[in-house]
């Protein structure tokens, strides 16, 4: 189709590199067709030059063409006369004399489409396409941001969600293994320990992963340090050893403690508003002792 090829030649834009953003940006714009001896091409214009709403402007374009006796623009619907004597169908027409059609569906097509800018000798055409592209930047990069910041945002959520469930996991393991040590410390000082501090070590090695702010960062290495049980307790005091009694309150005392400090992690699930206020409040505090001092 070469009107159509000419007019492709023309559209093309000055740098080869923003192809793409180009036919993103103008995708829509006019119907565009391909090499009229293409099937794809003759099926297009079949569908719309032989449409209800085109087909007078397909005689009228084919008798200005002289492919068709101006007679034939009287009675587009039943029939177009020929040339060289005799008349048909519209339809076989089209079916039969396949390069008038062809040239006149195309050149109706054209004339129906938009005309293509006029480049000067300076090429202000390919500098108004440029220009404009260039005004679209700021879309497709406020588009790009908020695409960045969705997948951002999710991936810190889901970053949140799995260090609450990790934690909750992990706390009740060392719950119940200080439960469990304490009972039998109870009964024998010399109980072992050791499932203790591993459920220990392990909640203290979560908490050191806290996500961000870095209040809550803090906040959570405070805790791991001041966990309880990092060791076995002491069976003995003042060189004698402690009997039932003195070993249930020992055991007392380190679980009110470990309870204390499990209440601490709680915390730490607070709502990220509340971390936002405490890092705020943390900055302006600082400010005014470093203007105190």
């Amino acid at each position: 189709m070469p009107g159509l090829r000419g007019r492709r030649a023309r559209g093309r834009p000055a740098l080869a590199t923003a192809g793409a953003a180009l036919a993103l940006l103008t995708a829509g714009t006019y119907p565009t067709f391909a090499d009229s001896t293409s099937s794809g091409s003759r099926d297009i214009q079949l569908v719309y030059c032989l449409d209800s709403a085109h087909r007078g402007d397909l005689v009228a374009a084919a008798v200005r063409l002289m492919l068709l006796r101006p007679d034939s623009a009287a009675d587009p619907g039943a029939a177009v006369h020929l040339r060289s004597g005799g008349h048909m169908a519209l339809e076989t027409w089209a079916a039969r004399r396949v390069e008038d059609f062809g040239r006149a569906c195309e050149a109706l097509m054209a004339a129906d489409s938009p005309p293509p800018a006029t480049a000067t000798a300076d090429g202000s055409a390919e500098d108004d396409w440029f220009t404009g592209f260039l005004k679209e930047i700021p879309l497709l990069a406020a588009g790009a941001l908020l695409t960045l910041g969705g997948q951002q945002s999710e991936r810190r959520v889901s970053e949140i969600r799995l260090f609450k469930s990790q934690l909750g996991a992990e706390e009740k393991v060392y719950r119940t293994a200080v439960r469990e040590y304490l009972t039998r410390y109870e009964q024998d000082p010399h109980t072992d320990h050791r499932a203790v501090r591993t459920a220990r070590e392990t909640l203290a090695a979560t908490l050191s992963r806290a996500p961000g702010p870095s209040v809550r960062q803090a906040a959570a290495q405070q805790v791991a340090e001041g966990l309880p049980l990092g060791r076995a307790l002491s069976g003995n005091q003042a060189g004698a050893l402690l009997g039932p009694e003195a070993r249930a309150g020992e055991a007392e005392r380190a679980s009110a403690l470990v309870d204390r400090r499990l209440r601490q992690i709680s915390e730490l699930n607070r709502s990220s508003l509340y971390w936002l206020w405490l890092t705020v409040r943390t900055k302006l505090a600082q400010r005014a002792a470093g203007g105190a001092a």
